[in-house]
């Protein structure tokens, strides 16, 4: 048994368009790609009982993410173009597909799940020695759990 790296969850940007997509790696550039899930959940306590019972009942899943401005990633370009441009609605949205290396690839291709999110910028500037853009990304709809096969850059959804 060993322990799982964080490079082993990678991150791919559907730099294309959803008709004819293009996974771009998320990586060079990004020193924070992190999900909070935020589950949504119903509480109770029933008459007879002195503990309430809790059941999930959704998602409001949220990725934070911080790049360093590398001018030849196309996914730092897509993101910096929904900021700087001040896009809104449909050009504000991504498809990120997440993908879990550290599984045994079958057919050469790995668990993997997509999902749409609307980029909600943050900063831009921070720090002092790179160019610096923050914010995050808020869940549009639900995921597509599917496989990515890394060789191919094809996500198949099951």
């Amino acid at each position: 048994m060993s322990i799982v790296k964080r490079a082993d969850r990678q991150h791919y940007m559907n730099t294309g368009s959803v008709v004819s997509p293009v996974w771009s790696q998320i990586g060079e550039g990004f020193t924070e790609f992190r999900e909070s899930k935020n589950a949504v959940s119903y509480q109770r306590r029933y008459i007879h009982e002195t503990t309430k019972r809790t059941d999930v009942t959704g998602y409001a899943p949220v990725i934070d993410y911080e790049f360093e401005i590398y001018t030849s990633s196309p996914v730092i370009t897509k993101l910096r173009s929904i900021t700087d441009r001040e896009q809104i609605g449909d050009d504000a949205k991504v498809e990120i597909v997440s993908v879990d290396m550290f599984e045994t690839p079958v057919s050469g291709s790995y668990n993997a799940t997509k999902r749409s999110y609307s980029v909600i910028p943050d900063e831009i500037g921070k720090g002092t020695d790179a160019l610096v853009y923050t914010g995050t990304m808020k869940a549009v709809g639900d995921i597509t759990v599917g496989k990515y096969n890394p060789t191919t850059n094809v996500f198949t959804a099951d």
